[in-house]
């Protein structure tokens, strides 16, 4: 049942970037699924409408707890980075006011301490929102660009 969940985002993914302009051997890059595959979610082939109606649970989650599932169903960390940016289309910011540089966020390799300043690599971040739910002060959070 999760990789048919995971397919449904990746359908839902699909569709958001073809609006985008992107080409289905762009579209499969991105999602890490065959052209073929794509041409189904494109087409409305596949998944299921059961399926896509999960799915679509997902995309109204908001994007802390929609993060932490996508990357409950796949081992693909960099998958699931791309499916949340798209699905989503949010940014991971860090509020200096409310923090209190107790570390509790430095569990994550993404996030480094200096100076009472909480420094975030966004290369090294995969989105999967755990320093999120470990920051007493909701300091660190996802904000979304806007909604297409």
């Amino acid at each position: 049942m999760p990789e048919h969940i995971l397919s449904g985002i990746k359908a839902i993914v699909a569709m958001k970037l073809r609006r985008k302009g992107l080409l289905q051997k762009e579209i499969a890059e991105i999602i890490k699924s065959d052209r073929s595959i794509v041409s189904h979610y494109l087409s409305g082939r596949y998944p299921k409408e059961k399926i896509l109606k999960v799915a679509e649970i997902f995309e109204e989650l908001p994007p802390k707890y929609g993060a932490k599932l996508i990357h409950s169903l796949t081992d693909d960390k960099e998958l699931a980075k791309n499916l949340i940016e798209e699905l989503y289309n949010i940014k991971f910011l860090w509020d200096e006011k409310s923090c209190i540089a107790c570390g509790s966020c430095l569990g994550c390799v993404a996030l480094t301490l200096d100076n009472f300043t909480v420094n975030i690599d966004y290369d090294a971040c995969f989105l999967c929102a755990s320093c999120i739910f470990r920051c007493p002060t909701n300091s660190l959070n996802f904000v979304r660009e806007n909604y297409d």
